[in-house]
């Protein structure tokens, strides 16, 4: 009985494989991050990429239509009606100045500054023309039609007292020989500062295509045209027009154009 278990018993250890230990757990690893891709710079821009500005052509500054351009004797007329107006009474002062007559210029100074200040500042405001356009029948105009900003006629006015003044300061120093004096090099070059925008309107008055002097252009344009007779003008303005019915009586203003 002996042999015969110990037979059994190897029987069964060769039918029943040893068993082997258990497995060990299969370890999931976790799924690697995404790289986080840099992103990418932005091409630079070339130079030039920018659309060039549309360089604007400046259009010639012409006269409005439906005027008509004040002839040559209203021209002129105008001018010596201004001047007679504005500056008549520093003829008189000059002459008994230079005669070397003691007298008070006082109270003709103060008449003469009345008049231009009519003539060159109240009438422009009120009517938009100087009693030389009145008396003309001529008067300014911008681009659009209308009547500029009155202080173009008392700038276009004052030219005569930018001469005068600036020759003055000029002469009466150079006369003295004070000229390297600090107060006759100051006074020198007020008197050409003086005498540089009268100078620069007649230069483009002179060789400009355009035929616009300095004021002129500062004002974006302006022309002297003809006017016609107005029937609705009373008062001071009546009296005026009644002088150019008399001037335009004598031919003064039947001449050739200007342009």
């Amino acid at each position: 009985m002996g042999l015969l278990e110990k037979a059994g018993k190897i029987q069964t250890e060769e039918a029943d494989p040893p068993v082997e230990a258990d497995a060990p757990d299969t370890v999931v690893l976790p799924d690697p991050e995404p790289v986080k891709e840099e992103p990418t710079k932005k091409a630079k821009k070339r130079r030039g990429s920018k659309k060039k500005k549309e360089k604007k052509v400046r259009v010639a500054k012409v006269m409005p239509e439906g005027f008509e351009a004040a002839t040559r004797g209203q021209s002129f007329l105008r001018r010596f009606v201004d001047f007679l107006v504005s500056y008549g009474w520093s003829v008189p002062l000059f002459a008994i100045t230079a005669w070397g007559t003691y007298f008070n210029p006082t109270p003709m100074v103060i008449l003469g500054i009345a008049l231009m200040s009519l003539n060159l500042v109240i009438v422009p405001k009120n009517s938009g023309r100087t009693i030389g356009n009145w008396v003309s029948r001529t008067s300014y105009v911008n681009t659009r039609g209308d009547h500029p900003f009155y202080a173009y006629a008392a700038l276009k006015g004052l030219s005569f007292i930018f001469v005068m003044a600036g020759l003055f300061a000029i002469l009466s120093f150079t006369s003295q020989g004070m000229p390297e004096s600090d107060l006759g090099k100051i006074a020198t070059v007020t008197g050409m500062l003086m005498l540089l925008p009268p100078l620069i309107d007649w230069l483009m008055h002179r060789f400009a295509s355009s035929d616009l002097g300095l004021w002129e252009t500062l004002f974006g344009g302006v022309w002297l045209v003809r006017t016609s007779k107005s029937d609705s003008a009373t008062g001071w303005w009546k009296r005026l027009e009644s002088i150019a019915d008399y001037t335009e009586s004598r031919g003064l203003l039947e001449d050739e154009s200007t342009e």
